[in-house]
């Protein structure tokens, strides 16, 4: 059975890894995990998680020339945590819809592991007034993380951009 988490299902787990692991570092939480991040030249692809049924062991392959490594590290953990019960075989036999939607949801994971909103609420005082980009430059994360994460806290949103609500665009 494939479960379909809603965006704060998903936000609810990852406040559980988070808390579990003590840390949203997504290369700690690997190595909590033991599962092993191997950087290669990957062509297109940006990332995969690699189940080894021999050794039961998990592997996040990164394409190495990614500027936002740390983004698809947390994509392929959401996969761990989201659906690493998934036959793959299944998986690759389904629709497109529900691949898109598997992948949009270990998206909205790593959006939520790499920016939480306690990283938010601390730097408001920093950030006030920044656009979208600065934040996701003070933060050093891809802009569409920060897309998300202001869409889902709006009354936030509103306090960062109280002084520049053309920002908003």
């Amino acid at each position: 059975m494939i479960t379909i988490y809603t965006s704060k299902g998903i936000k609810h787990k990852v406040q559980s890894v988070i808390k579990t692991h003590g840390t949203n570092n997504v290369y700690e939480i690997c190595d909590i995990q033991k599962i092993y991040i191997l950087k290669n030249d990957l062509g297109q692809a940006n990332g995969l998680l690699q189940h080894d049924k021999a050794t039961d062991q998990y592997l996040i392959h990164i394409n190495e020339n990614l500027q936002h490594q740390q983004f698809v590290i947390a994509h392929e953990l959401g996969h761990y945590f989201l659906h690493k019960r998934l036959n793959t075989f299944k998986v690759v036999n389904c629709s497109k819809v529900l691949k898109d939607k598997l992948e949009h949801q270990a998206s909205l994971f790593a959006s939520e592991l790499i920016l939480t909103d306690k990283m938010l609420n601390e730097a408001l005082p920093y950030i006030q007034g920044f656009s979208k980009e600065q934040i996701a430059a003070y933060f050093n994360v891809p802009s569409f993380v920060t897309d998300y994460k202001l869409s889902q806290i709006g009354s936030f949103s509103n306090r960062i951009y109280s002084h520049e609500i053309s920002a908003f665009g």
